[in-house]
């Protein structure tokens, strides 16, 4: 499996998983972010970062305990110390032999496979193939973090996807949402109120 490789799996179960690794003070994995890893079979496990945790340790409670730390202090220790880093990952479907299925795994990763983000060109073709059925998944629980990655998702495709492609694609999925929440209307209100903060609707 090829592309940028962001971290490796730290512990996994059917419908995501915990992943890791170094902190970078410039590029981290990224809330609402795409991403991939390679399971049995062959296949191809396709997610989205559900969450970015930051670890502490001693060290780091120690300094937050003083009055004022050195810049050089932080620098020192965001730069030359291995700061872990965890992010969680919802699965939202897998592919095999290039037929994508927005279905959970049959499989999840094993511990310390590789994570990647998705190419362009994979983010298009998932989100993209049948009705949108891997959006289930991020709604699955009624909290606002959720709303919030799907309006982080719905803002990353937006700006993805060629003018002639969007307009589809944000009528396709919202009235997937819709059809999902039709018996809970005050949830959908709340759900779609979230996406009216993103650029989707008033671009």
């Amino acid at each position: 499996m090829s592309g940028n490789k962001i971290g490796y799996v730290l512990n996994a179960d059917a419908l995501g998983c915990t992943a890791g690794c170094r902190m970078d003070p410039i590029s981290n994995p990224g809330f609402g972010e795409m991403v991939k890893a390679a399971a049995q079979n062959e296949q191809t496990i396709f997610g989205i970062i559900s969450n970015v945790h930051i670890l502490d340790d001693g060290l780091v409670r120690q300094l937050a305990t003083t009055n004022d730390i050195n810049a050089q202090v932080i620098r020192d220790n965001r730069d030359n110390r291995i700061i872990p880093l965890e992010f969680s990952v919802l699965f939202l479907g897998f592919s095999r032999q290039q037929h994508i299925n927005h279905l959970l795994p049959p499989n999840p990763p094993l511990s310390l496979e590789s994570v990647y983000s998705c190419t362009n060109e994979e983010i298009i073709a998932f989100t993209t193939a049948r009705n949108g059925g891997y959006l289930r998944y991020m709604v699955g629980e009624k909290e606002a973090i959720n709303f919030d990655l799907v309006a982080a998702h719905f803002r990353n495709l937006h700006n993805l996807l060629t003018e002639d492609m969007r307009a589809a694609w944000v009528e396709k999925t919202t009235r997937h949402l819709v059809h999902l929440y039709r018996n809970d209307y005050d949830t959908l209100s709340e759900l779609l109120h979230t996406l009216t903060d993103t650029a989707v609707f008033t671009a």
